[in-house]
């Protein structure tokens, strides 16, 4: 039923001189989820757009010390640096109060967007000292500030990430309940009757004599303390606050059949409670979902009321409710109608909330996220969370790293990927539990023997790789393009491991007995080869994804085909002659280093001795593909995950091919560059 009203959001952050962020700009989406790792300034970022929008601090708050700059700067108060934090606003333009209201802050029509500008700046004082102030800007004007009073309709709503939910749910004021309820027109004759009946029943409990004698006695030694300094000093019980005025505050939420309240209940069920009902405190409520009978009698005289009619029914209390068939077509028709009528001045609210995960298990993580999903409240979340990560659509991740001593801010707002490559980037986000996005460095490689042996292989060159972070990603596929752009769209440094997969042409009868050409893999060259020529399908796909991403056009590219691989190294894409395992045997051998193969084969087989020396020899004449097919074969019943996990728990460095040693220094590198 209806239409999606997605409340604004920031479509845009600018950042200059504040703690972490020396000069970042990035852009957002209705929905964001912050990930970085500890002290990286995801509270920071926060903290930024706060001191624009959050209605909760004060002057003092905006009014910054030297600490608040950017830890690079040197003394930054004496030599007059400033300050500068921007956003821009968008997803505005069904709110015709909000787009009056900040009418001077526009700076683009088409989509609607407006700006606002938080400025700590210096004043050179005679004695050339400085004194700094604040202001907040809207637009591109250095006059129109924006104030408290505007905060009214545009603002934040922060809900940190240690928080006391079991106190913001008691307290009369900043619960949500309490703000949820005074959404309705709840009439006060309905109270006070209410009120009256709950009073006459209550106060059967006080006739109980042992109360009766509670009562005398607390009386008794109160008014000796008191004597006759104070007049009407009387007291009594009460069972409940029954004032009209009141009573809605005093409604409590209860848990399960047992009716538990929410202190006897888990904390991580609390919160999920919680952040569920600021949601819904949120929501756009132009639409009311209940009327009063004469609320709707006098709507009906105004125009176009006729929708008044088709979307709402009135019941056996004479109110009426909004009815759940509406058209999508009559839900705008009386969203427009309400808004001009009824149109309550209530402020639109982006909501921060930093890490919702407390205390739930990874399941509930999951639930928590994709409800925050569903809203349609514009969402900032920083998270530690993999199980949060791993469902977060590709386009809402803000990704903090520090790069050369300041934090940068990358996001995926803008990327662009087709249906297939982002499903198959998803799907691998999931599984893998977002690991792509907590590494300082990135690995990419086909398939399970690179993912097991790349690991040792650092280790046997002295390159640790969980030291700095850096995490080997097994894609199962030769598809590196949503990989490598994604990594590019959050700033992460990666290198790509991907086989040569030698072949060469050869003329073959097809169904119809007639020649053509065909490519023929998994065989070592010979001079033969030559014939009809040969080449590496690595090379033409890294040409492929190098010029989808980008990178380079074909003028570029060397003829020669050693001149192409070492052409790609230069964009961080290593390519080998055959598949790892080929070109390992063939390092082996030069290096003398076999015995590591005989001895997993043999340990491995199900074939008896003569499968073991065969293998044997073809590796020592050198017939490599030979020896990968017997790996492979029915009969050995090996197959090369399983041998590339028992070959990394036995290899050396004299098995690592040259171009796995060049990615593994290359991102080992880039990684201590950016620190």
């Amino acid at each position: 039923m209806g239409i999606n009203v997605n409340g604004p959001y920031i479509s845009k952050v600018r950042i200059k001189n504040f703690r972490n962020f020396n000069e970042e700009e990035v852009n957002l989406s209705h929905k964001q989820v912050i990930i970085g790792e500890n002290n990286i300034g995801k509270t920071n970022f926060l903290r930024a757009i706060q001191l624009i929008l959050d209605p909760k601090l004060s002057d003092d708050d905006r009014n910054l010390i030297e600490t608040d700059f950017y830890e690079g700067l040197d003394s930054p108060m004496e030599n007059g640096e400033e300050i500068e934090i921007s956003i821009d606003i968008r997803g505005f333009d069904h709110n015709k109060n909000l787009l009056s209201i900040l009418s001077d802050g526009t700076i683009e029509d088409n989509p609607c967007t407006i700006r606002l500008t938080y400025r700590y700046y210096a004043t050179l004082n005679n004695d050339g000292t400085y004194t700094y102030q604040y202001k907040i800007l809207q637009g591109n004007s250095e006059e129109i500030q924006f104030t408290h009073y505007h905060r009214r309709f545009l603002n934040i709503k922060v809900i940190p990430p240690i928080r006391d939910v079991e106190a913001e749910l008691r307290n009369k004021r900043k619960s949500p309940i309490n703000q949820l309820i005074k959404e309705y027109d709840i009439k006060q004759e309905e109270l006070e009757q209410i009120s009256k009946g709950l009073k006459k029943t209550s106060e059967e409990v006080l006739t109980i004599d042992e109360l009766k004698h509670l009562t005398e006695s607390i009386n008794n030694r109160y008014s000796n303390i008191i004597g006759q300094q104070v007049p009407d000093t009387k007291l009594s019980l009460e069972t409940m606050d029954l004032d009209p005025n009141r009573i809605l505050n005093s409604l409590k939420i209860m848990l399960g059949n047992n009716k538990r309240p929410t202190s006897d209940t888990s904390l991580g069920l609390t919160n999920i409670l919680y952040i569920s009902l600021v949601l819904l405190s949120l929501e756009d409520k132009t639409i009311p979902p209940i009327l009063q009978e004469d609320t709707y009698d006098r709507l009906l005289h105004e125009g176009n009321s006729d929708v008044l009619k088709t979307c709402y029914t009135q019941n056996e209390s004479s109110k009426y409710h909004l009815n759940n068939d509406i058209s999508v077509e009559d839900y705008e028709r009386l969203y427009s109608f309400m808004e001009d009528q009824l149109s309550s001045n209530k402020g639109l609210t982006i909501l921060a909330i930093e890490e919702p995960e407390s205390h739930l298990h990874p399941a509930l993580q999951r639930i928590i996220y994709k409800d925050v999903m569903r809203s349609n409240t514009s969402v900032l979340m920083t998270t530690h969370s993999p199980y949060i990560t791993s469902v977060a659509p590709l386009n809402s991740i803000v990704h903090l790293r520090l790069t050369e001593g300041s934090t940068s801010i990358k996001a995926t707002a803008s990327l662009e990927l087709d249906d297939r490559d982002q499903k198959d980037l998803e799907r691998y986000i999931d599984v893998k539990k977002g690991e792509i996005y907590f590494g300082k460095g990135v690995i990419l490689v086909e398939g399970v023997a690179e993912e097991y042996l790349i690991p040792k292989f650092a280790d046997s060159l002295g390159y640790q790789l969980d030291n700095k972070g850096i995490i080997c990603c097994n894609i199962n596929s030769t598809n590196f393009y949503p990989y490598v752009k994604y990594l590019k769209t959050l700033g992460i440094p990666h290198v790509v491991i991907t086989d040569g997969d030698y072949y060469y042409n050869k003329m073959v009868k097809n169904k119809n007995g007639k020649l053509s050409q065909k490519k023929i893999f998994h065989e070592m060259f010979n001079e033969k080869h030559n014939e009809l020529g040969y080449g590496y399908e690595g090379l033409e796909r890294t040409k492929d994804l190098m010029i989808n991403l980008g990178e380079i056009c074909n003028d570029n590219i060397p003829d020669d085909i050693n001149e192409e691989g070492k052409f790609y190294r230069e964009s961080d894409v290593f390519i080998g002659m055959h598949t790892l395992e080929v070109d390992m045997m063939e390092v082996s051998v030069e290096k003398k280093s076999i015995d590591v193969w005989t001895q997993i084969f043999d340990d491995l087989t199900a074939g008896g001795d003569g499968q073991k020396k065969k293998f044997k020899d073809s590796l020592q004449k050198g017939d490599f593909a030979a020896c990968l097919k017997k790996i492979e074969s029915n009969y050995s019943k090996i197959g090369k995950g399983r041998f590339a996990q028992a070959l990394s728990a036995e290899c050396n460095k004299n098995n690592i091919p040259e171009y796995i040693e060049a990615a593994i220094k290359r991102i080992y590198f880039k990684v201590d560059d950016e620190q």
